[in-house]
């Protein structure tokens, strides 16, 4: 029997509730290490009130002892960061207090630390007992942010665009010294350990671990959408930039040619924290709905004719393209919104990247109703036979018995 290990994980937000990309990957990695019999505690980071709450209550859910640490104002936070040379991600996430603390866990208070990003690595490097640690150390990098950063480098203007390489050159350094000098190191899919391979460190110490889906949130509806007028679909969260260039690069080059065939065709745009640029699209046309936050997010799901994840900017794998094929529900994709899940093909999905063809596979999704229903279900049956959550993160269970 594997021994029953002691975990901190440390987390850049509360996993609470696990309504967006991270926190819906670290929530399922504190359950399976739960139900695996491992004793957990949450490190977070937190900026108000509401997320104190989200740390309480994930306490009460898991039945685990949660520390929240408040962050500092965005002011001291950028001031931090530039004072002593380290990314901003880093200082918009750095807290004295929880230093303090992962200082002395590192001693010995833990069997392993468990870290949900790259840039939560600058604690235990900056730490005065690094050198003299008595826990195992994991990092969960989920995506290889410094390319996330360069790609913002490349479609941005000055200043932005020096701010921006700044951050990548910054997160790659912390990123290898991970990859070098951490027990495990994961990346969420195959083509993200060859991209790390390729633009971080050879060391070929980075693992697969995958998000899964839980199919009692997602599944299909009980009839077939016989709709006569197409209602496309986007899900996220609204101010993160890779969603913001997709909504609006979809709404100002394809859109029209959509509307043109399909003069009562409807995109909703389903997520929290909108911003003004995507409120905008909402106002200047009745047949675009942007929601805003939604309790639940599955009936959307189910009212839609086709997905949308028109990515031009994107690392990792895509929750959201996983929650549509869990709905069998048509999805039409750049192969940015497909990289890394496994079952993405012809056969499951429409994968276009010119304008044109993005236009013509959103029509094709009403115009061939068989087909879309042919690739849905066919994305449904993978995403069925390996996507569950016990599956797709046996490579941490085998990390923690090595």
């Amino acid at each position: 029997m594997a021994k029953k290990l002691t975990i901190c994980v440390v987390s850049q937000r509360v996993p609470y509730p696990p309504n967006k990309g991270e926190k819906l990957r670290t929530f399922h990695q504190i359950e399976r290490l739960l139900a695996l019999g491992h004793n957990v505690t949450v490190l977070s980071l937190c900026d108000g009130d509401a997320e104190s709450d989200n740390a309480k209550a994930l306490a009460e859910v898991c039945g685990i002892e949660v520390i929240p640490f408040r962050t500092r104002s965005k002011p001291v936070q950028y001031a931090w960061a530039l004072l002593n040379q380290q990314p901003i991600s880093v200082g918009a996430f750095y807290s004295p207090s929880l230093q303090r603390y992962i200082d002395e866990s590192l001693s010995g208070r833990f069997d392993v630390m468990f870290l949900s990003a790259s840039s939560l690595g600058y604690y235990v490097f900056n730490s005065v007992a690094y050198e003299r640690r008595q826990c195992r150390l994991f990092m969960d990098m989920m995506d290889v942010d410094s390319d996330k950063w360069l790609q913002y480098c490349d479609n941005s203007r000055w200043p932005m665009n020096w701010v921006y390489k700044r951050e990548s050159v910054g997160i790659r350094y912390l990123e290898r010294r991970a990859c070098e000098e951490f027990e495990a190191t994961f990346l969420i899919a195959e083509e993200e350990v060859k991209l790390f391979n390729t633009q971080v460190s050879r060391a070929k110490k980075v693992t697969v671990l995958g998000n899964g889906l839980d199919f009692s949130s997602f599944y299909p509806p009980d009839s077939t959408n016989d709709a006569q007028s197409p209602r496309y679909l986007f899900t996220g969260v609204m101010d993160y930039k890779p969603n913001i260039d997709a909504v609006v690069w979809f709404v100002e080059h394809c859109w029209s040619a959509i509307k043109l065939r399909y003069p009562d065709a409807k995109f909703t745009i389903a997520g929290m924290n909108p911003t003004q640029e995507i409120q905008t699209l909402g106002d200047n046309d009745p047949n675009i709905e942007v929601t805003g936050f939604v309790d639940d997010i599955l009936p959307y799901f189910h009212q839609a004719t086709a997905f949308v994840a028109p990515f031009r900017l994107a690392r990792g794998v895509q929750n959201k393209v996983l929650q549509a094929a869990a709905c069998a529900l048509p999805i039409v994709t750049t192969s940015m919104g497909a990289e890394g899940i496994s079952f993405a093909g012809p056969t499951t999905m429409w994968i276009v990247d010119d304008t044109q063809s993005f236009i013509e596979a959103c029509i094709q999704t009403m115009e061939d109703r068989v087909a879309g229903i042919e690739k849905g279900q066919a994305a449904l049956n993978a995403l069925s036979a390996s996507y569950s959550w016990e599956n797709q993160l046996l490579p941490l269970e085998e990390a923690l018995n090595n």
